[in-house]
């Protein structure tokens, strides 16, 4: 399974390093790729809900706004 989502708060590439190693905790995610420009993650593996990835966030500044 793969999923898009729409990440909010991110502006430099430290942001895409938290918040792909935020995602990369989620049990059964096998791989995550962040892109800095569109804003977005796609994550491979576990069938994950905007509730847990933003769970995975919960310590960050960043939101994961809506599953595409």
């Amino acid at each position: 399974m793969e999923k898009t989502v729409a990440i909010s708060g991110m502006k430099c590439d430290g942001c895409k390093d938290i918040v792909k190693s935020s995602f990369e905790g989620i049990e059964g995610v096998t791989a995550v790729d962040v892109d800095l420009d569109a804003k977005q993650a796609k994550i491979s593996g576990a069938d994950v809900s905007l509730e847990q990835l933003n769970k995975a966030l919960v310590e960050t500044k960043f939101k994961a706004e809506a599953i595409l």
